[in-house]
């Protein structure tokens, strides 16, 4: 089957490579040591660590090829977890992804309950599960609520409403503090746990937040990242606090916000919506109006850098008191950093998780909150998330009745969220300078056609001898991992050179590509 060709107006290598330039200078302050002034620096290829293409860092020039961004598959039995039990009131949504616990073999959720009408709930609602699909809600008997313990939700001691906005498993850290979380409607208070079930509150002071923020642990950084919501251009923003042992934690700081184009492209897309009748439309409509925030935005390693899925709240005016807020549309888009305060909006900022059309038992119509990041499941990348009906609902006796919400999947190739594309005609990928340690080259791909690689001298000019694409042996299908060989030749001959790799595209996808020992 052929793949689409890319756009007419796909840039020519000529004409990027001044903006890859400027760029570039930025991003290699963050990478090794690497001088920020010499955009032309090699890049050290580090065996194991796969090179992706949501920025430009790693790129030099590229001819008839297109960056693709790859939309997660949702999957046709969402919800995956339901409000079913009275404690979860009409609502749940999620933060956190599933944590693994590696010593009872199941995966953990904690989430958020809305609309519970209960006396004396408090805590998160606690779910398991074997597979990721079918989850329980096992009766842990700690929390009274509508007249009897015979719940899953968990205790937060001290404080017994506590809002319990986030739980992970650290498996770092001591037994009595394997779990971590935080509370709080408005600002962030550090709990711990040895069982995931009973939580203490320590004693530091809480993080300034509003009420969206996201927890992930930077394992090669050795810190937890926290994002918080705050005003800032345009309204909601993005705010990042760091902390190496989760009670210290760096003031707030502003990494991400809406700009100008946002405000364009979210009117675009507010009117494309109320033009779709399969879709559900805001019911306050006013142009006048129409603003972008920044929701929240969950922010996870992924080999050599950061991703963001930043929630942009496309709002298309106010609500009317006594309820107020705004009503609009709310989803995750896709962005990129190497150091967590330059982000690189990712390819023509679409939609990475878009709302669904109107359906039966369809309930991410309205807004779509991403989880804290994705989980590998094989050779994928799932996606945990909070799917809600709508945004407002009018004429209703309770605010908790105004939405429905459960917690959704969709899953996504390993490395599957950009592609570089090239068409039937043939394209190529250059790399900037590289230094090679490894003896076998391995992409991640789907050629209809094939793809081949040539290694090229440092300025690109001419592929080395014997290291030609017609000296490679082309790479054809779907391919996870594909080794890229030329005949009577071995990698580790290089090893050390500072060269380039081309990656000869004919009707294919290019998702990655790392060195091995």
């Amino acid at each position: 089957m052929t793949l689409p060709p890319p756009p007419p107006s796909a840039p020519s290598r000529r004409s990027q490579r001044g903006r890859w330039l400027a760029a570039g200078a930025l991003l290699l302050a963050a990478l090794g040591g690497r001088a920020a002034d010499d955009p032309y620096a090699a890049v050290a290829l580090r065996p194991g660590e796969r090179q992706l293409f949501l920025d430009d860092f790693i790129l030099g020039d590229l001819d008839r090829a297109q960056r693709v961004i790859h939309q997660p598959r949702k999957y046709e039995g969402n919800p995956v977890i339901r409000p079913d039990v009275p404690t979860d009131g009409l609502g749940i949504q999620a933060r956190d992804a599933p944590s693994w616990d590696e010593k009872e073999q199941v995966w953990k959720m904690w989430y958020i309950r809305f609309g519970d009408d209960g006396n004396g709930a408090s805590g998160a609602g606690f779910a398991r599960s074997k597979d990721g699909i079918h989850w329980e809600k096992p009766i842990l008997d700690l929390v009274e609520s509508h007249g009897n313990r015979h719940n899953n939700l968990v205790v937060v001691q001290g404080d017994p409403k506590a809002f319990t906005q986030h739980v992970m498993i650290d498996p770092h850290a001591p037994a009595d503090r394997r779990y971590k979380g935080l509370i709080g409607p408005r600002g962030r208070k550090p709990i711990v746990s040895a069982d995931g079930l009973t939580f203490t509150p320590l004693a530091v002071e809480a993080i300034p937040s509003e009420d969206e923020s996201h927890l992930n642990w930077d394992e090669p950084g050795r810190q937890f990242i926290l994002t918080v919501k705050h005003p800032g251009p345009f309204g909601r923003s993005v705010y990042l606090s760091l902390s190496p042992d989760f009670e210290h934690w760096t003031k707030p700081e502003l990494i991400y916000h809406a700009d100008a184009q946002d405000q364009a492209l979210g009117e675009k897309y507010i009117r494309e919506v109320e033009a779709d009748a399969r879709m559900w439309r805001p019911t306050v409509n006013e142009s006048r109006e129409y603003n972008v925030e920044i929701y929240n935005m969950a922010v996870f390693r992924y080999e050599g850098l950061y991703i963001g899925l930043p929630n942009y709240f496309e709002s298309s005016g106010r609500i009317p008191l006594p309820r107020g807020n705004q009503d609009g549309i709310n989803s995750p888009k896709l962005a990129c950093s190497r150091d967590l305060r330059a982000w690189t909006r990712v390819g023509d900022r679409t939609h990475f998780l878009p709302i669904s059309p109107m359906g039966p038992g369809v309930w991410d119509t309205g807004q779509i909150m991403a989880s804290s990041h994705p989980v590998r499941h094989g050779d994928e990348l799932w996606f945990y998330y909070s799917g809600i009906d709508v945004r407002h609902r009018p004429n209703v006796p309770r605010v908790a009745d105004e939405y429905h919400a459960a917690i959704h999947l969709a899953k996504l190739r390993l490395d599957g969220f950009v592609s570089l594309r090239s068409g039937a005609e043939g394209g190529f990928v250059d790399t900037r300078p590289v230094t090679l340690d490894g003896g076998h080259l391995l992409i991640n791909a789907v050629a209809a056609g094939e793809i081949r690689a040539e290694i090229t001298s440092r300025d690109g000019r001419e592929a080395l001898p014997g290291w030609g694409a017609a000296d490679c042996e082309p790479v054809t299908g779907d391919q996870l991992h594909a080794e890229l060989r030329w005949r009577g030749r071995h990698l580790s001959e290089l090893k050390g050179q500072q060269v380039r790799i081309r990656f000869h595209l004919k009707d294919g996808d290019l998702y990655s590509f790392w060195l091995e020992p």
